[in-house]
């Protein structure tokens, strides 16, 4: 029986990441088709929008569900199942409390926020979007309380169901608009109609796997003092906030520019529709940062459980060791990717949107990848270790660089400045924390040898690309530009990934003990070194 029961948490973890990992997929890649259908200024729109979206459905799956999933689990494992039972109907009322005021808040002050991002027009879609704050109470309850019997499936399935529906309904409504109308903020309030549609399928879908659990029971407040009451609040507001406060990193840079961006684009010499333009350019970055960071992170990252399992158990030097590993992999991998965009950032922006303009700006956040790879590896290991508050204090830090970057250079650099903002933000935090990291157990990483492994690779890396598209410029009869781009931009990524992939499996980033944690890859690096 507990055999089976460790089978089925083990396989449900496994639907819940790969659920997340689609999601990211998803969120980041239809951004791509949205862009080519509603233009530069429906980008700019959208994305004007996307961070009101974006932290409801972060707080709902990854901090609020995780806080009421651990206290409900803590209650009833203690026999306590009349305390488990308050702290969901106290969640599920404060929750309806907060999304209530918020919803009210952003709905009354829509036109002011409007003015303050420079755009009048965005009244209308504020208003729309206050609307997704009804979803949290109970997507937060619902998945917590799932979560909390062990049951990570439910949570799995209604996100990808939320994100499946939102990402049609989306492109859909934009398609519809654009063909009836043109007009980028009609299209902006069908994305914000499609999203809704997103979240109340999640919900539908979540309320279809809780036929087993009575409601009504679960959502009973009677008895509860005013003690319970603030001690619920407290513990499911800090910490919910604390433990997806690394997932927030690029939500909470979007809301900054959001904010600031068009009137500061406006002091350096754009206004009204050329303004809207050039956000909506340097907002092509968006999609690439978070798909280069999935990439950069999904391997780092899944050595974090076993970081917190070791240090749990006190085995302080099988920590170390996963620690190690984890940064020798983001900083080799996320290198990488930074530098592999970097080099091919302007066919890649012809590919994915239709023209070469930005490429420049897009080139500076290519090194944000980097960075922001750095900060979540070394977050989620701080958080392993026990040390929850360093990334939080890293957001208020990094979050106050991005709006001084911004104030400073936007009047004088323009989108260049926001880039660059980004970029000093993210790298700031990425430094700190690595500082931290080191003053924790003296290294950030065993071997000083490895950084000059990094340098070789990434210099060589640089190379290769360069000369492959130099190459490239003497055989291509090619005449359609877009096609062309396709070309250099594809070929180029699959000449620099190979190149990458040889350095992993032949040189020694990695040392033997390590690749037994991975058999599978372990037996292709030894086929590969025996030809």
């Amino acid at each position: 029986m507990q055999e089976e029961r460790s089978h089925q948490l083990i396989k449900g973890a496994m639907a819940l990441s790969v659920a997340a990992l689609v999601a990211k997929v998803l969120s980041a890649g239809y951004r791509i088709p949205y862009q080519n259908i509603a233009g530069d200024i429906g980008f700019y729109v959208y994305q004007q929008l996307y961070p009101f979206y974006g932290l409801v459905m972060l707080l709902s799956m990854y901090g609020f569900p995780v806080i009421i999933s651990k206290r409900v689990a803590e209650l009833e494992a203690n026999g306590d199942q009349q305390g488990a039972r308050l702290t969901l109907a106290i969640s599920f009322y404060g929750l309806l409390v907060l999304a209530a005021s918020l919803w009210a808040m952003l709905h009354l002050a829509a036109p002011t926020l409007a003015r303050v991002m420079g755009d009048a027009q965005l009244t209308a879609p504020l208003r729309a979007v206050s609307l997704t704050f009804w979803f949290i109470p109970f997507l937060s309850v619902g998945r917590g309380l799932h979560q909390s019997r062990q049951q990570l499936l439910p949570t799995a399935i209604s996100h990808i169901s939320e994100q499946f529906v939102r990402v049609a309904m989306i492109i859909v409504f934009v398609v519809v608009v654009m063909r009836q109308s043109a007009n980028p903020y009609e299209a902006g309030m069908g994305a914000i109609y499609g999203s809704l549609l997103g979240g109340l399928a999640g919900v539908i879908v979540l309320a279809l796997l809780s036929k087993d659990i009575s409601w009504s029971s679960w959502l009973k407040v009677k008895g509860a003092s005013f003690k319970e009451i603030w001690q619920v609040h407290a513990l499911l507001f800090k910490q919910g906030i604390f433990i997806c406060i690394s997932a927030l990193l690029f939500i909470f840079f979007q809301f900054i520019d959001a904010f600031t961006m068009i009137p500061l684009l406006n002091k350096f010499g754009l206004y009204q529709e050329m303004a809207f333009k050039e956000k909506g350019i340097y907002d092509r970055g968006q999609p690439l940062l978070q798909l280069g960071t999935i990439v950069t992170t999904t391997f780092s990252l899944a050595l974090v459980p076993l970081i917190a399992k070791a240090i749990a158990t006190k085995e302080y030097g099988k920590a170390r060791i996963y620690r190690d590993l984890a940064m020798r992999l983001t900083l080799f991998i996320g290198g990488a990717a930074s530098i592999g965009l970097f080099m091919i950032i302007e066919p890649t922006n012809s590919m994915l949107y239709g023209n070469g303009e930005g490429s420049h700006v897009l080139a500076i956040l290519a090194f944000a990848i980097f960075f922001s790879s750095i900060y979540l590896t070394t977050a989620a290991i701080f958080q392993g270790y026990g040390y929850v508050h360093i990334p939080a204090k890293m957001m208020v830090i990094g979050a106050g660089v991005k709006l001084a970057g911004n104030l400073l250079m936007i009047p004088f650099l323009g989108t260049v400045g926001a880039a660059l903002a980004t970029v000093l933000a993210i790298g700031t935090m990425a430094i700190i924390q690595l500082i931290l990291l080191k003053k924790l157990d003296g290294v950030i990483i065993q071997s000083s040898y490895f950084y000059l492994l990094l340098l070789g690779a990434f210099g060589l890396l640089a190379l290769t690309t360069f000369s492959w598209q130099i190459g490239l410029t003497h055989f291509t009869m090619i005449t359609n530009e877009r096609l062309l781009a396709s070309i250099y931009a594809l070929t180029t990524a699959s000449v620099g990934g190979i190149f990458m992939v040889v350095c992993f499996f032949s040189w020694p980033i990695m040392n033997s003990r390590e690749w037994e944690f991975v058999p599978k890859l372990n037996k292709i690096r030894q086929k590969l070194r025996r030809k």
